[in-house]
């Protein structure tokens, strides 16, 4: 199965900032990505509505025949993930669950910021999980939910976005957290910015890093990494527009074997396979 692909799965463009970990990680191995910008943002959908979309998503890159699945989608991961795992039918890396146990690990105060969409927010997730992994942990959350729509729109520099990061991330300050969960992919565009509004002494979990870690412990551990032959990175997206071609052009600048791919909606309602 080694030279299967690994599938990837997000609502956007925050998922490529995971592939593009990946890829750096494991240059042998061969990633399929799914974007489904034609319905993003999730978050705002029900959760009914967020799981028939998950599985129909799930249901196009199972068609690839991979040997192991990352959910790059923190809001499919509060929502939908045991669906999604059932559709794919191999092993799923989720961001959620990596990153939580990252933060944990890099908190001194036992404060922790959680930056969310609203459905992961709603649900509170991230605090469950982290409550877990470290007893009498203060979580503080917050929604933001205009943070998906400037990327998605290419618009991640300027004072605008910067205004708006910033307004996001008084309750934090406030709550004097020393270390911040980016909990969704989509937030990875806006790192600089909320790092130097927090300031130095706050840690910014790197939920790429954490999801291509396990991933690659766990196909170490099964004997199923790919170490021959150039890797290659195949990206598919429900709506093909020119912010993607500058996404991807700006993050595989050093790769060739790269490839972009439109996918209507009308041919994953076809492909689902719901659980």
């Amino acid at each position: 199965m080694s030279e299967h692909p690994i599938v990837v799965f997000d609502s956007g463009l925050g998922g490529l900032t995971v592939v593009a970990a990946l890829h750096r990680m494991m240059p042998h191995e061969h990633f399929v990505f799914f974007a489904d910008r034609a319905r993003v943002p999730y978050a705002s959908l029900s959760p009914n509505l967020i799981t028939r979309y998950a599985c129909e998503s799930a249901s196009f890159l199972k068609e690839h025949e991979p040997k192991a699945g990352v959910i790059a989608c923190n809001t499919v991961s509060a929502v939908a993930l045991p669906e999604v795992e059932r559709v794919l039918s191999v092993p799923v890396i989720n961001v959620l669950h990596p990153t939580a146990a990252a933060a944990t690990r890099a908190t001194k105060n036992k404060r922790i910021g959680v930056l969310a969409t609203s459905a992961t927010v709603k649900r509170n997730t991230y605090s469950l999980v982290l409550n877990e992994l470290l007893p009498g942990v203060e979580v503080t959350s917050q929604g933001c939910p205009l943070l998906v729509p400037l990327v998605e729109d290419g618009w991640t520099e300027g004072d605008i976005p910067r205004s708006i990061v910033e307004h996001y991330l008084g309750g934090l300050i406030e709550a004097k957290v020393d270390t911040v969960v980016l909990g969704c992919t989509h937030y990875e565009y806006f790192r600089e910015h909320i790092q130097h509004a927090m300031g130095p002494n706050v840690t910014l979990v790197d939920t790429p890093l954490a999801a291509s870690v396990e991933l690659d412990q766990w196909l170490e551990s099964h004997h199923s990494l790919e170490r021959t032959g150039p890797g290659s990175v195949k990206v598919f997206s429900s709506d093909v527009t020119d912010a993607l071609y500058r996404v991807v052009e700006t993050l595989f600048s050093n790769t060739s074997n790269i490839s972009i791919e439109a996918v209507s909606v009308e041919r994953l309602a076809k492909a689902v396979a719901l659980p």
